[in-house]
């Protein structure tokens, strides 16, 4: 086991800044890495049709998203929804050019930007979904009390200041005087208290955190007062910005709302909601009274936010012909989602960016640890024993857009451990028969569901199918639409694996399957609940990180879920804007960014 920080090198020469194609060719030659393009790209959403242009109903998930999720906590799917510095090259840019974060004068702000989506959202309630489709559209609407500066540090958002009393069991913030809603109103400690209250009753994360709170206070003045239980490390943590985070709405929202749906989508975000048309936009406009953080300078996802766009509309298309060719035709100028295929095609349009930055997601298999036949862990461990990961990733990636690595959580964070690395990618077929005649396995057929709306997700599904096969297993290969799957995956009677997408989280407890028990597959062992626990309520980071590797090779041991590979993401957009950072794993933040004329 070793511990790895974030100017460990990657096992792979993907890199985490703007990269134009023939700087890749360049450095994948120089490290022996063919760069011919593949199948898809991890980016958790969840299409579903609606023909109103209220809420669409739903779905609770708690994705990796969707990745994601993603599995929107999840994802939701994103599967359920998360760059610094280049590990190989110190930080440093390759293209000099790239470098386009400078601000712009006054006399460039204005336009509409056109962001093309994988579908629609299935719902405008963050606390509802760990979907990065949800996450991509609302934080530009609402924000939490946390988020994450350009280090990945944590930083104030709605915040103004957080004391920790000495024995952990206190834990007070003060608010940022004057914020007002997009409806008028202004900020107060009972906005925060209602959004909390309600996202603890919806999200597994604020389950958790709501178990060790005794009581939440309002002090008077914007001052908020969290009284615990126990000592709670990754407190600011869990109410930082994240797939299904803690946003905050009006308390007079949530009064008229339930848990299922929001009625009004209002926030405090630099861009307001106007309108939901299913099949056709989510349009959000600049909100010009939009009270700006305290500091002076754009940081990663927070700071001061130039609002420059006039507004931006999030269209859903699903059929990726049609994004790439929208882009092309300057109809959009941003795709959420585009496989590797098209790189060459992009890349060699004068008028689109098309470029490689750092892993945001990895695809995986979850396995239903709750009934059926995967519910028997020598079982899960012949699944692990027969894959071949590095053939599956190349089918759903192709050369050069994948990165092997065994690590649940990215290089880029702190927490990045090779703990655990003797189970993966062992393509061990022999070893497979043996566990699979231990475990008494009769034949029985795996239920393998995937999607074909995620290419990643669906070429992942044939290629396991066959290699199980090829391993003694039956298997049947399901195909949903990914609304559907994520209804299914909901009921442990109707799936033994699924296929989905882990995005990126900061901290190892921000992944639902880490701090929960609820999220599909259901992983509750009495172990993984205990290191859970110590996880989220130690608070040095040297003894979370020990913990975090005795839980990573729990994880290897007990197979709820086989990682597969991380994705090297693609990212493709017009030419024509400006301010484009890449810091784009936790989704991107269009404040800041501007059109050229």
């Amino acid at each position: 086991m070793t511990r790895q920080d974030g100017s460990a090198n990657q096992q792979s020469g993907v890199l985490n800044v703007s990269l134009s194609r023939r700087n890749l060719l360049r450095r994948a030659a120089a490290i022996g890495v063919a760069v011919p393009v593949g199948a898809t790209l991890i980016a958790a959403c969840d299409p579903e049709d609606s023909d109103s242009v209220e809420d669409p109903d739903p779905v609770d998930d708690e994705d990796l998203d969707d990745p994601e999720e993603d599995p929107v906590a999840e994802p939701d799917d994103e599967p359920e929804e998360d760059p610094i510095d280049d590990p190989a090259d110190d930080g440093e840019l390759l293209d000099d050019e790239l470098d386009d974060t400078d601000l712009v004068e006054d006399d460039q702000q204005g336009g509409s930007l056109n962001v093309a989506l994988i579908g629609d959202p299935p719902t405008l309630d963050i606390h509802q979904s760990t979907a990065d489709i949800v996450s991509l559209i609302t934080w530009h609407i609402y924000e939490p009390l946390f988020t994450w500066d350009e280090d990945y540090e944590i930083m104030p958002e709605l915040a103004s200041t957080h004391e920790v009393s000495d024995d952990g069991l206190t834990q007070t913030i003060e608010l940022r005087d004057g914020v007002t809603f997009h409806n008028g109103d202004e900020l107060t400690a009972e906005d925060v208290i209602a959004s909390f209250e309600r996202w603890t009753e919806i999200s597994g994360l604020g389950a958790d955190l709501s178990e060790v709170t005794d009581s939440v206070d309002d002090e008077g003045d914007g001052t908020i007062v969290f009284n615990l239980s126990e000592p709670f490390g990754a407190f600011a943590t869990l109410l930082s910005r994240q797939s299904q985070g803690c946003a905050i709405y009006p308390a007079s929202v949530l009064e008229a709302s339930d848990l299922t749906g929001l009625d009004e989508y209002i926030g405090t975000g630099p861009y307001q909601f106007v309108e939901y048309v299913a099949d056709q936009h989510i349009h959000v406009e600049r909100f010009d009274d939009y009270t700006q953080p305290d500091s002076d300078e754009p940081s990663g996802y927070g700071g001061y936010k130039h609002q420059y766009l006039d507004e931006i509309y999030f269209i859903p298309v699903p059929d990726e012909a049609g994004r790439v060719a929208g882009l092309q035709a300057g109809d959009f100028h941003y795709l959420q989602d585009v496989s590797p295929d098209n790189f060459d095609t992009l890349d060699d349009d004068e008028n689109i960016v098309a470029e490689t930055v750092a892993p945001a997601a990895w695809s995986m298999l979850v396995l239903n640890t709750a009934e059926g036949i995967m519910a028997d862990q020598t079982l899960r461990q012949a699944v692990l024993a027969a894959l071949d990961h590095e053939e599956i990733a190349q089918a759903a990636y192709g050369d050069g857009f994948y990165i092997m690595d065994p690590a649940i959580m990215h290089e880029e964070t702190a927490w990045h451990t090779t703990a655990g690395e003797e189970f993966y990618n062992q393509n061990d077929p022999g070893r497979a028969a043996e566990l699979m005649e231990e475990a008494g396995y009769d034949g029985t057929p795996i239920r393998l569901a995937t999607t074909q709306e995620y290419s990643y997700m669906y070429y992942t599904a044939v290629v396991t199918e066959q290699q199980l096969e090829d391993a003694g297993f039956e298997v049947d290969l399901e195909v949903y639409d990914w609304a559907t799957l994520t209804e299914v995956r909901e009921d442990p009677e109707q799936w033994d694996i699924f296929t989905t997408g882990n995005t990126f989280r900061v901290d190892p407890v921000m992944q639902p399957y880490v701090a929960g028990t609820s999220w599909p597959g259901w992983w509750d062992s009495e172990e993984k609940v205990e290191l859970s626990n110590r996880l989220l309520t130690e608070s040095d980071f040297d003894t979370r990180f020990e913990i975090f590797e005795e839980f990573q090779e729990l994880f290897y041991e007990e197979v709820p879920i086989i990682k597969i590979a991380d994705e090297a993401t693609f990212n493709a957009r017009s030419a024509s804007i400006g301010g484009f950072t890449g810091q784009i794993q936790l989704a991107p933040a269009f404040w800041n960014m501007w059109l050229e004329d």
